[in-house]
C-alpha cells in the first residue's frame, strides 16, 4: 500500500506541474479525485452536529430542580466561561436580562459520564443515541466585536475565526476557573482538552469531525504558525520551484508529522538558538528595531514575518499585531489582487470577515497563492495530528476570492498523504458547496447541497412521495463521486418545524427517508428531542427541549428520541447494510402501477443481495396498499419465484416477523402493506423461511 501511495504522490505532482505550467484556468486542470479514491467508510457514518458552547448551555432559573441545581453548581465553580458584551459601537438591551444568565457549554461538558440528555448532551448520549461522528462547529477564537451583523450578537459567528491554531479557552473549564482565555496575558487555549475529546471519542469507537471556513479569516486574525516548516520566502531564496510541492514525496517535511504550534516566548527563545530561525529572526528584529514587539504580540509578528514574501516584509507594521496589516497580501483586495495594505479588502454583505487571495490561476500571483495556501494546509494538518478523523469544509469555492476544486484537491491528497506517513486512514471531507457542485464532487467524499431545503419543501404544505423521489433522485447528478448528506436542519437553515407543515413525528419520519439512501444522515443537537427553536449561533444560547418545564420541553421527547434512536441503529447494523446501498426502486402499486402519494415506498438491496422494503407514512393517515416488483428489480435483488420468504420489521425491537412466509412469486406481485397513523415507518428485511 505504500508503495503504491507513494507512486500516486509523483502521479499527482506531475498532473498539477503540467496543469499549473500551462497557464491555463483552474476549470481545464486535471481534478483527479479518483487518485485518493471515494472514503466509503463515510457512507456508513452518521453525523450529530452540535455548537459546543450551545449543546450544553443552561439557565439556573429553567428546568427541573435538579438541573437548575447542577446549572447553579456550574456557575458557581465557574466552569463556564464569563461572557463579556465587546460589540463596537453597538448595545444589546437583552443582553443583561436574556443572555448574560446563561451558562454556555464546555468541552468538559461533553465527556461527562452521563447518557442521560437531561443531564447533558455527552459522548456518551451520542454513542447511545446511535450516531458514529460528532461534527464539531468552528470552536476557535472568532470576531465578537468588529462589525458583528446584529448588536446582539454577544459571542460573535464561528465562523469569523481570529486564530484557527488554537481552540477557544473559553471551552476548557481548566481556563476558565483561572479567569483566563486566548486574549489573556497569558493566553489559556483548549488545545489540550480538545485532543482529550478527540482521544475519549475515539475510545467509545466515535470519530471527530472538525469545521472550517477557508475563504475568509475573521477581522484582526491573530498569526499563529508551527514552530518548524519551510516557509514560501525560504523556498524562493533558494531558487525551488513551487510546483514542486504537489510531489508530496519529493518535498516531504518530517516536522509536519507532529507539529508544534509556536505560541510562547520560551518556545520563541529556543527557537531562534540556532538556524535558520536565528537569521530570521535577526532580519524580523533589524526590521522592527524600534518597535520590536512584546509578549505573545512577538510571538504572532515573528510568525506573520515568517510568512510574509519580500516586498511585504519591505513594509513590515512593526506596531501593529494583526495579519491583515502586517502580511495584507493574505487577503483579497478591492481590484481582486492581494491587498496591499490593510482596509484594501473585497467586501460584501459579509462584514465580519474578510476575505482570503485564492486565485491560483493568476500566473503573476502564484508565490503568493502558495503561500497562502500552504498556511491552510498546515491549519488542517495540525488537527489531523491531533487524530481529527475529517473535515466538513465551509463555502468550498468562491469566485470572487478564486477558491476553487483544484486547491482543495492539493489540500485534501496532502492533508492525507500525512497522515498516511502517520499510519492513519485517510480522512472525510465534506463541503458546503453552492457554486461548483460539479467541481468539488470528484475531489470530496460529501456535499452537503441540494437535499435538506428540497426534501422540506417550505413552498410545499403536503408533501407526498412524488416529492420524495424527486428529491431523492436529484442526489444521483453527483454521479456516484460523492455521498450527499441527507439532513433536515443544518446550523444555518430554518428549523424542522418552520412553515414545513410537519409536526416533531412527521418531521423525525422524513428525517427517516436519509437514512434509507445511499448517503451520509446527519443530526442536529437538539432534533431528536423535538427542538423547535433555530438557536442562534452567533449569540448565547441553550437547547430548551433539554429543560423540563421551560416551553421547548416535550412529554414525548423519550419516545420521539427513541425513534430516531431505533432508526439510526437499524442503519449503522451490517444485517441492514441494503439500506446505505445505491441500488434503489421506487415501487409501484399493483393497480395502476401509481404512486401512492401518502406512502414512499422503497425497495433496497446490497450487492450480496442482503434486501429491504422502506415505507414511510407521509401524512400521518391510516394507510394501506398492495405494490408489485418488477420481475428486472426482482431478479437484480435475487429474488426467485420458487423460494420462499420472511419479512422481518427491523424498527421493531427483536426484529419480529411480519406476515407468513411467501413464495417469491407471491411477494412480486401483492406485496402488502398497512400502517396506521401512529406509525411513521416500516422497514421490512427480507430472509428465506428456514
Amino acid at each position: 500500500m505504500r508503495l503504491i501511495f507513494l507512486s500516486l504522490s509523483i502521479f499527482i505532482g506531475t498532473l498539477a506541474c503540467k496543469s499549473t505550467e500551462s497557464g491555463k484556468d483552474s476549470s481545464s486542470k486535471s481534478i483527479q479525485r479518483d487518485l485518493r479514491g471515494l472514503n466509503t467508510s463515510v457512507g456508513t457514518q452518521i453525523l450529530y452536529e452540535l455548537q459546543v458552547r450551545t449543546i450544553n448551555a443552561c439557565r439556573t432559573d429553567v428546568g427541573s430542580s435538579e438541573q437548575r441545581t447542577a446549572c447553579a453548581q456550574k456557575a458557581s465553580s465557574k466552569q463556564a466561561p464569563l461572557v463579556e458584551y465587546k460589540a463596537e459601537n453597538m448595545s444589546c438591551s437583552m443582553f443583561s436580562s436574556e443572555l448574560k444568565p446563561i451558562q454556555l457549554g464546555t468541552l468538559d461538558d461533553l465527556m461527562a459520564n452521563t447518557n442521560d440528555y437531561k443531564k447533558g448532551i455527552t459522548l456518551n448520549y451520542i454513542k447511545e443515541l446511535g450516531a458514529t461522528t460528532i461534527w464539531i462547529m468552528p470552536p476557535f477564537p472568532n470576531n465578537d466585536r468588529w462589525n458583528i451583523p446584529d448588536g446582539c450578537d454577544n459571542l460573535g459567528s464561528p465562523y469569523a475565526v481570529r486564530d484557527y491554531l488554537h481552540i477557544q479557552g473559553a471551552l476548557d473549564s481548566k481556563c476558565n476557573k483561572m479567569g483566563a482565555d486566548e486574549n489573556s496575558s497569558t493566553p489559556c487555549w483548549g488545545n489540550n482538552k480538545f485532543k482529550a475529546l478527540i482521544d475519549q471519542a475515539h475510545a467509545k469507537g466515535l470519530k471527530v469531525w472538525l469545521d472550517l471556513a477557508f475563504n475568509h479569516f475573521g477581522h484582526n486574525y491573530m498569526m499563529y504558525d508551527y514552530e518548524n516548516f519551510k516557509s514560501v520566502h525560504e523556498r524562493l531564496n533558494e531558487n525551488e520551484n513551487l510546483n514542486d510541492l504537489w510531489n508530496f514525496d519529493k518535498t516531504f517535511d518530517a516536522s509536519l508529522i507532529r507539529p508544534n504550534i509556536l505560541d510562547s516566548e520560551a518556545a520563541l527563545t529556543k527557537l531562534i538558538a540556532s538556524e535558520p530561525h536565528k537569521s530570521i529572526y535577526q532580519a524580523f528584529a533589524a526590521r522592527c528595531s524600534n518597535n520590536l514587539p512584546k509578549g505573545q504580540n512577538l510571538v504572532r509578528a515573528y510568525g506573520a514575518w515568517r510568512n510574509a514574501l519580500q516586498h511585504e516584509r519591505d513594509q513590515f507594521d512593526c506596531k501593529e499585531n494583526f495579519l491583515e496589516s502586517q502580511v495584507p497580501g493574505f487577503y483579497m483586495g478591492q481590484n481582486g489582487s492581494p491587498s496591499k495594505r490593510a482596509g484594501d479588502n473585497l467586501t460584501n454583505n459579509w462584514l465580519d470577515v474578510k476575505f482570503l487571495y485564492h486565485k491560483e490561476q493568476d500566473p503573476s500571483q502564484q508565490h503568493t497563492f502558495v503561500r497562502n495556501r500552504e498556511y491552510l494546509f498546515r491549519i488542517m494538518n495540525y488537527y489531523a495530528s491531533l487524530g481529527v478523523d475529517g473535515f466538513r469544509l465551509d463555502h468550498t469555492t468562491e469566485s470572487g476570492s478564486g477558491l476553487d476544486a483544484n486547491e482543495w484537491r492539493y489540500l485534501l491528497n496532502k492533508v492525507d498523504f500525512y497522515a498516511w506517513k502517520r499510519d492513519r486512514k485517510k480522512l472525510a471531507y465534506m463541503a458546503e458547496e453552492f457554486s461548483s457542485q460539479m467541481a468539488m464532487s470528484p475531489v470530496i467524499d460529501v456535499m452537503t447541497e441540494g437535499y435538506v431545503g428540497d426534501m422540506l419543501g417550505r413552498n410545499i404544505p403536503k408533501k407526498g412521495a412524488s416529492h420524495v423521489e424527486k428529491v431523492i433522485s436529484n442526489m444521483d447528478r453527483f454521479n456516484g463521486k460523492s455521498y450527499v448528506m441527507t439532513a433536515l436542519e443544518t446550523h444555518d437553515e430554518h428549523r424542522l418545524l418552520d412553515k414545513t407543515g410537519l409536526n416533531i413525528w412527521t418531521g423525525a419520519g422524513f428525517w427517516g427517508i436519509g437514512l434509507t439512501t445511499w448517503s451520509v444522515p446527519m443530526l442536529l443537537g437538539g432534533q431528536e428531542l423535538g427542538e423547535p427553536w433555530g438557536l442562534g449561533f452567533k449569540r448565547s444560547d441553550f437547547i430548551r427541549s433539554r429543560f423540563e418545564g421551560s416551553s421547548n420541553f416535550n412529554p414525548s421527547g423519550p419516545e420521539l428520541r427513541d425513534f430516531y434512536a431505533r432508526m439510526i441503529w437499524a442503519r449503522t447494523k451490517n444485517e441492514n447494510r441494503a439500506l446505505y446501498s445505491s441500488n434503489r426502486h421506487f415501487l409501484r402499486t399493483k393497480d395502476g402501477n401509481k404512486v401512492d402519494e401518502r406512502i414512499f415506498a422503497q425497495m433496497k438491496w446490497s450487492e450480496d443481495l442482503n434486501v429491504i422494503f422502506t415505507f414511510h407514512n407521509l401524512w400521518e393517515e391510516d394507510a394501506e396498499q398492495s405494490y408489485f416488483i418488477p420481475p428486472n428489480v426482482a431478479s437484480a435483488a435475487g429474488i426467485r419465484d420458487d423460494k420462499n420468504y420472511v419479512l422481518r420489521n427491523i424498527l421493531a425491537n427483536d426484529s419480529p416477523r411480519v406476515g407468513d412466509c411467501k413464495l417469491g412469486k407471491d411477494l412480486k406481485w401483492n406485496f402488502y402493506v398497512k400502517m396506521p397513523k401512529s406509525e411513521r415507518a416500516q422497514w421490512l428485511r427480507l430472509e428465506e423461511c428456514n
